[in-house]
């Protein structure tokens, strides 16, 4: 799992830097597209069709928090490790419980780790393919009476991945909250199975030896 969690911030990594690094700014009376916010000299512009127009939703305003929640992510992952692997061990512990119990930390942890990272991409990539799915229409040239010209759509610089790459991003989104909706449930039912058990052992040892007197 860990080599998968490897993938995915790989994923969101160079997807955020992707549409960082094709931001730009953009003239005040320039030609904008698409649900655009008010005006602002930041690079939250996209070029739409080589310089037709612009785009917002890229930048670093819209994308560096992806780059900094993922950074935290990962030093926490490895700080929480880190920090399991040199807690004291009880005189009682075998090397072989003690070893278990650190293997199901990391993977716990590695789990909630790969869910968060798959719902935050399926995110970026569905704003993404939103803001890449803009299309502007000219309108049409009447010839004559009856016919005209048939209306152009223009669309914007990575169009043919836009769609497949927001339909994706809502597959993502939905699967990443549903696997860690499980993991919480697993969690919860392994927890309180635990505390069963360790409550039972008591009764088990006094029924079976008896009353001390």
């Amino acid at each position: 799992m860990l080599w998968i969690s490897g993938i995915t911030a790989t994923l969101l990594a160079l997807t955020a830097a992707w549409q960082i690094a094709i931001a730009r700014t953009a003239p005040a009376d320039g030609p904008f597209f698409g649900n655009v916010p008010d005006y602002t000299n930041l690079p939250i512009y996209m070029s739409f069709n080589s310089g037709y127009g612009y785009l917002s939703g890229a930048g670093w305003p819209n994308h560096l928090a992806t780059l900094v929640a993922l950074a935290l992510a990962c030093t926490v992952f490895f700080a929480v490790l880190h920090t399991d692997a040199n807690r004291p061990v009880f005189a009682r512990s075998t090397a072989s419980s003690v070893r278990s119990e650190r293997e199901l930390t990391a993977r716990l942890f590695t789990f909630i780790l790969l869910g968060g990272l798959i719902t935050t991409l399926g995110a970026v990539w569905m704003h993404t393919g939103s803001s890449g799915q803009a299309l502007v229409g000219l309108d049409e040239q009447w010839v004559s009476d009856n016919a005209s010209y048939p209306r152009i759509l223009v669309a914007g610089g990575y169009d043919a991945i836009a769609r497949p790459m927001n339909l994706l991003g809502y597959a993502l989104q939905a699967g990443g909250v549903a696997f860690l909706l499980r993991l919480a449930v697993d969690t919860a039912r392994a927890a309180l199975a635990t505390r069963r058990s360790r409550l039972a052992t008591p009764e088990h040892e006094v029924s079976t030896n008896g009353p001390r007197r």
